[in-house]
């Protein structure tokens, strides 16, 4: 039976309750209220305790109320397991040492349905040395992070191949030769430029166009590792960042590449579309380079490879 001490949320002992009216439109908005509305405890050795939870909560987590009150362990089964020990850890400092807690966090419901939650809660002081009571909300923003993420993965990649685009490229390159530079790493660029790739457009239009270049990003990226950086550089141009990768260890990816991309024609309804491309490579000479003097480099390359008749790997 459970012994625990019941109350009105939010009225300490020696206030009387609401009154009938006022009770009802308590009641009321704590069923339409898209918010979990609770109260908890923490105690001196660090268990928390469930005071009071709304009749959100079986909407939001699945659970009713009264688990959650009987036993808080099931709120933090539902914690995701990457989030769940740091989440933990947060909710007991901010209880030593904060007036309030805001947090977003992920829980995994019963029917294995992913949200996210954000919590946030203020500190009530109990004094005589009781543990102070925690008054709060959790809301779902699952849709609201989703979007954010949405924002975020457009303003890096390029919407047509997904892959990363120029101030992405920008960013992983800063980073990559920061880490050369500690460990004093060879890295190398390589700029691809699809021959002729106008009389697609020009002769099948520009959906086709788009289907070749996502077609030809799948085979490139056949070829890369997983710490490669593969971005759209503009048009049917395409960067390559290679991490740990000396000039000759370039050259041959980016033969490998010319091979695969001409390997056999790409389909566009019933046509078949030849490919080919050209290719500069650059080695980065040095951590005080700037990624536009590589790049230029690799571009001078790569306008050499096409004035020597395309379909082919030139070095700076």
């Amino acid at each position: 039976m459970n012994t625990s001490p019941t109350f009105e949320p939010g009225f300490p002992d020696d206030q009387s309750p609401l009154p009938p009216a006022k009770t009802g439109r308590f009641d009321r908005l704590m069923h339409s209220v898209p918010a979990v509305l609770y109260e908890y405890t923490i105690d001196h050795d660090g268990i928390s305790r469930c005071l009071y939870c709304s009749p959100y909560s079986q909407t939001l987590l699945g659970a009713a109320p009264e688990e959650f009150e009987r036993d808080m362990d099931v709120f933090w089964n539902l914690v995701h397991p990457d989030d769940r020990e740091m989440f933990r850890t947060n909710d007991r400092e901010a209880n030593r040492n904060a007036s309030s807690f805001l947090r977003e966090v992920r829980v995994v419901l019963a029917d294995g349905e992913e949200k996210w939650l954000r919590v946030s809660s203020r500190r009530n002081p109990h004094g005589d040395g009781q543990p102070a009571i925690w008054t709060g909300y959790m809301i779902d923003i699952t849709e609201s992070r989703r979007v954010h993420q949405l924002l975020q993965q457009r303003a890096t990649h390029d919407y047509l191949t997904g892959l990363c685009n120029r101030q992405c490229f920008q960013a992983r390159f800063d980073k990559e030769l920061e880490r050369a530079a500690r460990y004093s790493h060879e890295s190398a660029v390589l700029l691809i430029d699809l021959d002729r790739f106008k009389r697609v457009n020009d002769c099948h239009g520009h959906e086709a166009g788009d289907s070749i270049l996502r077609a030809v990003v799948g085979r490139i990226a056949e070829e890369l590792r997983s710490v490669d950086v593969f971005a759209r550089w503009g048009g049917e141009e395409f960067s390559i960042l290679l991490p740990e990768t000396g000039i000759a260890g370039a050259v041959d990816v980016a033969g490998r590449i010319l091979a695969t991309v001409a390997r056999r024609p790409f389909l566009w309804r019933d046509a078949e579309i030849a490919m080919t491309a050209s290719i500069g490579v650059a080695a980065v000479q040095s951590p005080e380079e700037r990624m536009e003097q590589v790049m230029d480099r690799a571009d001078r390359a790569m306008y050499r490879a096409k004035r020597a008749g395309r379909n082919r790997v030139q070095t700076a």
